[in-house]
């Protein structure tokens, strides 16, 4: 949907008259959908217009050309895309004056063309408008051979890139869907890469769209900030994520090899492991609540991960030095978890990340928190003592932490919506 043209800017539009109903339901088109395509639209916001002017609910144009007497715009209404929470494309059927039809434009990706078929006719059937709709994507082409033309791409969308762009909020919408945060936007980008599929490309799903329900345009801008609170709502309550992050230091974000000593033995400088600032950046992006659970003295770690900007990152810090007791003490990440809000029946919601397998892997383990052990550093053990010490996952560096936890979202998505039968 484009994306410049904001409510406020929007002339107001007359209520949809029964005539004009009537009329909209007469011509209203047919999309053909690909075989398993998931998403279908659900509402219809109808303007009747009868001169040349700026569409009411899109930044574009709409042309008068010799013949035509009136346009019937459909803006057409989906709870999802395949990459993002909520989608409207358009149909422009324009009319003749004997209401007849004598063109027929359609969206595509924020731009408005012409459609017409190979030979210049219409693309009607049974004198309705039909159309074919991108897998997941909705553009509106008029033959198989368009969309095959950017199959390649379609099929990227509707798999490796599904929910890359979380919940979309344009400027038309903006004011409305404030205090939409980084959490809702990796949710609903759990829920559609749980969701991800590979299109068909074969139409033969012929939708009637005067089957769903038909307003104003008015009527239907002023519904749809409140579905798309409603609609990722539902996500929120039903879309399991991982409740926090935690994260060791030494060797997991530090270099330890590179730590020097002040003369009372706290650290005063020390590099960080490669990507591990990034690392930090990039979950904070997508809402993770990070810990630091670590072992060692509060002012070296205020003063080397403060230093690097990594400090305000963290929801908690949870520090051996103040609390009396090391990993893999169950108190360090009780204690972690009881800052954060989270009990023992979060642990399922909860990785711990770090480098030492008995108190970082071991201490996680016991408490049936998710291990994730970085295997970076060769100063310690990489072979476990015992069942306690084996990791659930393994990285080898910082910057694989971010795709090892939209994985592991992932699967709790699918875990989810797919239930196992016994």
């Amino acid at each position: 949907m484009p994306s410049s043209l904001r409510a406020a800017d929007v002339e107001s539009t007359a209520q949809l008259s029964d005539a004009d109903l009537a009329l909209a339901k007469r011509h209203a088109p047919i999309i053909q959908f690909c075989d398993n395509e998931p998403f279908l639209p659900s509402r219809v916001g109808v303007s009747v217009l009868t001169e040349a002017g700026q569409s009411p609910s899109a930044p574009l144009a709409i042309t008068f050309d010799a013949g035509v007497t009136k346009v019937i715009e459909y803006a057409i209404w989906w709870d999802w895309d395949i990459q993002h929470l909520y989608e409207l494309e358009h149909i422009w059927v324009k009319l003749g004056a004997s209401d007849e039809v004598v063109a027929v434009s359609a969206s595509a990706h924020g731009s408005l063309f012409d459609m017409r078929n190979a030979d210049s006719s219409l693309p009607l059937i049974d004198g309705r408008p039909t159309l074919l709709s991108t897998p997941g994507k909705h553009a509106f082409t008029v033959s198989v051979l368009e969309q095959t033309k950017t199959a390649q791409h379609t099929a990227a969308a509707c798999q490796e890139l599904a929910g890359r762009a979380g919940i979309l909020i344009n400027d038309m919408f903006r004011d409305q869907l404030q205090g939409i945060g980084p959490e809702d936007h990796r949710a609903v980008k759990r829920y559609l890469q749980a969701r991800s599929f590979l299109p068909t490309f074969t139409f033969g799903r012929h939708f009637d769209l005067a089957q769903v329900e038909f307003c104003s345009w008015d009527d239907l801008a002023s519904w749809i900030p409140g579905r798309v609170k409603a609609v990722l709502a539902e996500v929120r309550a039903e879309q399991p994520l991982l409740k926090a992050v935690f994260l060791d230091s030494g060797d997991t974000l530090v270099d330890e090899a590179t730590e020097k000593f002040d003369a009372e033995g706290y650290v005063i400088e020390a590099g960080l492991i490669p990507g591990a600032l990034e690392m930090i950046r990039s979950l904070a992006a997508d809402g993770y609540r990070l810990a630091l659970v670590a072992d060692g003295r509060v002012r070296s770690f205020a003063t080397i991960l403060g230093g690097h900007g990594i400090s305000p990152h963290f929801h908690a810090q949870v520090i051996s030095e103040a609390e009396g007791c090391e990993k893999p003490d169950q108190r360090m990440f009780q204690k972690a978890m009881t800052a954060l809000g989270l009990g023992s029946d979060d642990a399922e919601a909860i990785v711990m990340v770090g480098n030492h397998l008995e108190r970082d892997i071991g201490g996680a383990n016991r408490l049936g928190i998710i291990s994730i052990w970085q295997s970076w550093s060769k100063k310690r053990s990489h072979v476990p003592a015992d069942s306690h010490e084996v990791p659930r996952y393994t990285i080898r560096s910082p910057g694989e932490l971010p795709g090892l936890l939209a994985d592991i979202e992932r699967q709790m998505a699918r875990a989810k919506s797919n239930p196992r039968t016994i």
